[in-house]
């Protein structure tokens, strides 16, 4: 039995990564966002599967947040298989658009979307060192790669580098010995961040990512994946 954790798990690829391991089974599942109670999808999935999720009330810009999250997790098992560091947010006009753009905006994304995923990390350590072949996986964005040749969206793409800075050092790490962490680019997926007319269906994207997370081992520590599994360039 996998012991999996997500973050942002109440839309788009979250959700869908949920809604995939509980069709599956044989997973004790921590579903994590910000408001549970206004996560209707996630709780109707929570009320069907009963027994194999529970959902964790979870802000990840929120240190307090994460302590009672982990203690929720450490309640239920001795350790984490698998940490999806999945929450993220694109920011407004203010952190896409130069001459609009505001430090505080930018600053905003930034703490979300690469500061927040490291101290989770940093918070579920413990967990994650007792887990079975224990991995971290960081869900990025092409738009983080600094071979892409294009402007604007400066405070998403500017998190997302900086998220696979931290996936990086962490795979390098001494104290997370143990734990495989890489980074991975879902594709341009039909969610309220990618648009409708995005390339990939959430499920197409979750499935794929799904087999990748499986075959993940030790020797991918440290690594930039497209959710095909072919190698992505930092």
């Amino acid at each position: 039995m996998q012991r999996i954790l997500i973050t942002g798990s109440n839309r788009g690829i979250g959700l869908e990564l949920v809604r995939q391991y509980l069709g599956d089974g044989d997973v004790d599942l921590f579903a994590t966002c910000r408001n549970p109670e206004q996560a209707q999808q996630l709780q109707e999935l929570a009320h069907v599967y009963d027994g194999l999720i529970r959902v964790v009330q979870l802000e990840i810009n929120d240190e307090d947040s994460i302590a009672a999250a982990v203690q929720a997790v450490a309640a239920r098992v001795e350790g984490l298989d698998l940490l999806i560091n999945n929450a993220g947010i694109g920011g407004d006009d203010h952190a896409r658009i130069m001459g609009q753009l505001t430090a505080s905006e930018v600053g905003r994304v930034i703490a979300t979307n690469a500061v927040s995923p490291l101290i989770v990390t940093q918070s579920f350590r413990g967990l994650l060192k007792r887990g079975l072949n224990p991995r971290v996986v960081m869900i990025s964005s092409g738009l983080g790669s600094l071979q892409r040749e294009v402007g604007g969206s400066y405070a998403y793409r500017m998190s997302k580098a900086a998220m696979n800075m931290a996936a990086r050092v962490l795979a390098f790490d001494e104290a997370m010995d143990g734990v495989t962490t890489a980074t991975v680019n879902p594709g341009w997926v039909q969610t309220d961040m990618g648009g409708p007319n995005a390339a990939l269906k959430p499920e197409e994207s979750a499935s794929a990512l799904r087999a990748l997370f499986k075959r993940l081992t030790p020797g991918d520590s440290g690594k930039f994946f497209q959710y095909d599994g072919s190698e992505l360039p930092w």
